[in-house]
């Protein structure tokens, strides 16, 4: 069923190691899914106003110090055939993306893990077992959107103002565990605008749209037949829920605009 593995992969044996064990613990297998937001703050603190924005010139900078530090925790998939194919895909959903000029790049990871994420500027990450559990082209080109869409929304040079300032405030005024749910709040904001982002762009360049709803549809039937949530099931299962309704409603109207 495969799409990758039946081009590439039959008869094969590939070991997947990451360098640091740490490190694949702290990227999980649902980096698609965002736990239900929680927030221990005042209802009267909010993160802040927009933040002020960064060239594309120190976003790709940036992006490059994000690079450097997965390259060095992870080894790379260098099959050319194998990395060709999947750039394809990446450069046709750039090509339909509002910010088709930045450089973008994307690398296989050498692990098993189902995951995939960007960093600014353009770089793209998806990991082996991602690609492994893709059955489709869509459903792989809905996966590239939604992380090309994050990258086009500078989310992560987003996320890095948020980091600098609440790390700038007292730590008196705000606890640590606040500064990380509050952040958790904003990340599924960002993956919901990452998804409405990221299905546009997949049908821009051709590919069915519902790719993405396929893929994290059949993710979640997994981790749960898996009990992969553990004692967060019922948190995780309803903000996974959420998002995936989020995505329905989106390609319903993508679908009445269509006709």
């Amino acid at each position: 069923k495969n799409f990758f593995f039946k081009k590439f992969l039959q008869g094969g044996c590939i070991m997947v190691l990451p360098k640091s064990l740490l490190f694949h613990i702290a990227i999980p297998a649902i980096i698609f899914f965002s736990p239900d937001p929680l927030s221990i703050a005042g209802d009267d603190w909010q993160l802040h106003n927009p933040p002020a924005e960064i060239s594309d010139a120190e976003e790709v900078e940036l992006g490059k110090h994000v690079d450097e530090y997965i390259r060095h925790q992870f080894y790379l998939e260098d099959d050319p055939d194998f990395n060709q194919v999947v750039n394809s895909i990446v450069q046709r959903v750039v090509a339909a993306s509002d910010r088709n000029t930045l450089p973008f790049t994307c690398v296989i990871l050498q692990s098993l893990s189902i995951n995939a994420f960007s960093a600014p500027g353009g770089y793209i990450y998806l990991t082996y077992g991602l690609l492994k559990f893709a059955q489709t082209e869509d459903e792989v080109a809905g996966i590239i959107g939604h992380e090309v869409a994050h990258v086009s929304l500078r989310h992560a040079s987003r996320l890095y103002h948020e980091v600098m300032e609440i790390n700038s405030r007292d730590e008196k005024e705000l606890h640590s565990m606040t500064k990380v749910l509050l952040l958790y709040s904003h990340l599924e904001e960002f993956e919901q605008d990452a998804d409405t982002k990221g299905i546009l762009y997949a049908q821009k360049a051709g590919f069915n749209p519902k790719g993405l709803l396929d893929f994290l549809e059949r993710h979640l039937n997994f981790m749960m037949h898996q009990r992969l949530f553990g004692m967060f099931d019922s948190a995780f299962t309803a903000a996974i829920t959420a998002r995936l309704n989020h995505l329905r409603e989106c390609l319903s109207s993508l679908e009445r605009s269509n006709n």
